[in-house]
């Protein structure tokens, strides 16, 4: 399947790799289908890309890379999804935000990281009650 994209033009994408977010994302929600995109140039950052809408894109990174220590907590994801933790295998990445001109200013929102049901190929942005974490974690140190 073909897809245009703002980063990479058209680009074929495996329609098995599409992943719906029934509930959107907050701020966009019409748009529920999109793929996970990397460039060997651009690792190890993604591209949380758009299906319908090839304007629409987040650039995401595995919290682990910048807080080793990073946790969801599992009534969170519960009480959001009917998923089997226990069963079915999850990815989590969060947000960047990358002011223009300041790449060394980048943020990362850890309180509403993106999480990934890999064998339903469904995902949410999780809203961490409670969290210690931040909306704006520096990710360069």
């Amino acid at each position: 399947m073909k897809i245009n994209t703002r980063q990479f033009g058209e680009i074929d994408i495996d329609g098995d790799k599409i992943i719906n977010v029934p509930q959107g994302i907050p701020g966009f929600i019409s748009f529920k289908r999109y793929v996970l995109l990397q460039k060997e140039e651009t690792v190890p950052f993604f591209l949380f890309q758009s299906v319908d809408n090839p304007d629409l894109s987040f650039v995401v990174l595995e919290p682990a890379r910048v807080l080793p220590e990073f946790t969801i907590i599992k009534q969170d994801i519960e009480s959001a999804v009917d998923w089997d933790l226990d069963k079915e295998e999850i990815s989590c990445f969060v947000i960047v935000t990358i002011p223009n001109g300041n790449p060394e200013k980048m943020t990362g929102n850890f309180i509403a990281p993106l999480v990934i049901n890999n064998h339903r190929k469904e995902g949410l942005q999780l809203i961490m009650q409670n969290s210690t974490y931040s909306h704006q974690q520096p990710i360069l140190k």
